[in-house]
């Protein structure tokens, strides 16, 4: 059985990329991983500090001192806890999978294509959309993404199960769109996909984990988007989260290029 925390940064109206991005590993490994993140947690010795977000962590106060939690925190203290969690991550069998696409290059695409991409079913004899997919919603594409590549890297008859953030705004979308993937019969893996659940953080380290993770992804991605002629460094932070990454495919930038990769199999006459 393997396990998969998946979070999203980005959702929101304004947002320039959405993104996706999550962990998933073997339930053994999940049970050692859990176990360490939580001592790291504990031994961090702050009133109220429960578990790891990644806003507040790195929030900032105008004159640029830490806040909330964090606000008596030296740095040396802050980047030996990032730290450590950071070596929690890289040193379990739990495997990265980010899925970000750029806002603006969606936009660009026609109504066809965004049904195409979010699970739009063709009749190619009859020449109509037989179902019609979720073309006004941002997130179904790299939602889709990061639960099929867990499915895809399994093995035999061995499912993955999936989590979710209880606390997100997410959730009310999360399992309408679950169910749309697991149905659909182009996505190949879809037996080896289990059940999905909902839970709190503070519960499940895994989301904090993935929290984590998406929140690098995200200012990956803007850092990314205001620079597309130029290349861009991953942060070091970054960097470490994906340190597990199984091949190229763990991290998919949907920009423009990116997007005309999988609108390869989209028919002609709908582009």
């Amino acid at each position: 059985m393997l396990e998969a925390y998946i979070d999203e940064s980005g959702i929101h109206d304004t947002a320039h990329a959405c993104v996706m991005a999550g962990y998933w590993g073997g339930e053994n490994q999940w049970r050692r991983f859990e176990r360490r993140w939580k001592k790291i947690i504990e031994d961090a010795n702050t009133p109220g500090l429960k578990e790891f977000h990644a806003v507040e962590f790195w929030k900032r106060s105008k004159d640029g001192k830490r806040v909330g939690l964090y606000k008596d925190w030296t740095e040396e203290k802050a980047g030996a806890f990032l730290d450590s969690l950071l070596a929690c991550i890289g040193e379990h069998r739990i495997f990265p999978t980010i899925t970000t696409l750029v806002v603006s290059e969606w936009k660009k695409l026609t109504k066809d294509e965004r049904i195409f991409l979010t699970g739009g079913r063709y009749d190619r004899h009859k020449r109509e959309w037989v179902t019609f997919g979720a073309p006004n919603r941002t997130y179904f594409l790299p939602f889709q993404f990061c639960i099929v590549q867990p499915a895809e890297a399994s093995r035999g008859d061995v499912t993955v199960n999936y989590v979710f953030d209880l606390n997100k705004q997410f959730k009310h979308y999360a399992a309408d769109l679950y169910k749309l993937t697991k149905n659909d019969k182009k996505v190949k893996c879809r037996t080896r996909m289990g059940e999905l659940s909902f839970l709190v953080g503070e519960d499940a380290p895994g989301l904090q984990a993935a929290d984590l993770l998406a929140y690098e992804a995200y200012q990956y991605s803007r850092a990314r988007t205001s620079k597309p002629d130029q290349p861009i460094e991953m942060s070091a932070t970054f960097q470490a989260a994906v340190r597990n990454k199984r091949n190229s495919t763990t991290f998919c930038f949907l920009n423009r290029q990116g997007l005309e990769v999988v609108l390869a199999k989209c028919p002609e006459h709908l582009r």
